[in-house]
């Protein structure tokens, strides 16, 4: 009898098991054919029809579709960021309604944008108030272009830019539009290639080149370098705007004594008698707007920019004195354009401290 008993459930157990195998297989194809968190959510994304509406689908999900990035930080699953990008972008937002998303986006890809503007005037044939200028400026510009390249190099499918601009097309003896396309260096062709492959020892030869073509000109015929003009004319087609897809940082480096002088028009930088009677006080900024003495105003937004003024340089009469009051003229002048890093420096005797400056400026 007990073996009967046995032989009943020994033959029943591969009916059991094809029932376990079928159980679990409807399970399978009923978990595989679920819709995902990331899916259902890219579904919502795709039929909403307003900004808020995508903003909340972002509030909804961004808890539940983080993910680990390369770097093995926690972050917000880069396809959903894709999506959330291209469907704003099929809104036409103007650029207030840009600037109000990204508020609340996750940051995307930070590209480096470097604008240098050497000044060209008279200063690099001043022998007595700036020896070897023309020496240190090709030391600082070639400073710039290796720290350029280091944060360059190992990036793929960055859009980082890098221009050598002078305030004046006039400048450079009239010939910097023959060499100004040899001057910039635009990453954002560079596409789906490691930023590697950009960097060859011909892009370093080209920019040597170009470096060495426009001094060779401008000491020929300096010009007085108009700043004032060059934010007014050239400067707001420079910078970049953070757009819904890409992050921007502008770092504007303008190589200089601190004079502003233009070559046709009176002083910008008015060294008046009371102004070094205000460095006792401290009161130098607020004296230069009772003067009526502030840079003109430039209609340009540098909320997004920083910026290095370097080589500044007090001229012999004004040893120990200039120094403060162009600070606080360029400082003045560069808060009224909402820029959110200023620093100025002085011309180092030893250049290797300028070029650690501008090594962390541009790479911090």
């Amino acid at each position: 009898m007990e073996t009967k008993r046995a032989n009943k459930v020994k033959s029943k157990k591969p009916i059991y098991i094809l029932i376990a195998v079928l159980v679990f297989f409807i399970l399978f194809i009923s978990l595989i054919s679920m819709p995902s968190k990331l899916n259902t959510a890219i579904d919502e994304i795709q039929i909403s029809t307003n900004v808020n509406e995508v903003k909340s689908i972002f509030d909804k999900y961004k808890f539940d579709l983080l993910e680990t990035d390369e770097n093995g930080n926690k972050c917000i699953a880069v396809e959903f960021q894709d999506e959330l990008r291209k469907k704003l972008s099929t809104f036409n937002l103007d650029e207030k309604e840009i600037k109000h998303c990204l508020e609340w986006l996750p940051t995307a890809k930070t590209n480096v944008n470097v604008i240098v503007v050497p000044d060209l005037s008279r200063r690099i044939l001043d022998e007595i108030n700036n020896p070897n200028q023309v020496a240190n400026d090709k030391i600082i510009l070639s400073s710039i272009w290796k720290s350029f390249v280091e944060i360059s190099m190992l990036k793929q499918d960055s859009k980082d830019k890098l221009i050598i601009d002078v305030t004046d097309v006039e400048q450079a003896k009239g010939k910097f539009n023959a060499i100004a396309n040899n001057l910039q260096f635009d990453l954002s062709n560079h596409k789906g290639k490691s930023n590697r492959l950009y960097f060859t020892a011909d892009k370093t030869d080209q920019f040597n080149l170009g470096i060495e073509k426009m001094y060779n000109s401008a000491v020929q015929k300096p010009l007085g370098a108009d700043y004032v003009f060059y934010f007014k004319r050239y400067l707001e087609s420079r910078i970049k705007k953070n757009t819904l897809f890409d992050n921007y940082v502008n770092k504007i480096v303008i190589i200089t004594d601190g004079y502003l002088e233009p070559e046709e028009s009176a002083a910008y930088t008015k060294l008046a008698p009371q102004l070094y009677k205000s460095l006792n006080i401290g009161n130098t900024n607020e004296l230069i707007s009772i003067l009526g003495l502030n840079i003109p105003n430039v209609n340009v937004d540098l909320s997004n920019s920083e910026i290095l003024i370097c080589e500044v340089n007090e001229r012999k009469k004004g040893k120990g004195k200039d120094f403060e009051i162009l600070k606080a003229y360029w400082t003045d002048w560069l808060q009224r354009m909402n820029a959110r890093n200023i620093k100025l420096v002085h011309r180092e005797q030893a250049t290797d401290i300028t070029v650690n400056t501008i090594n962390q400026f541009i790479k911090q």
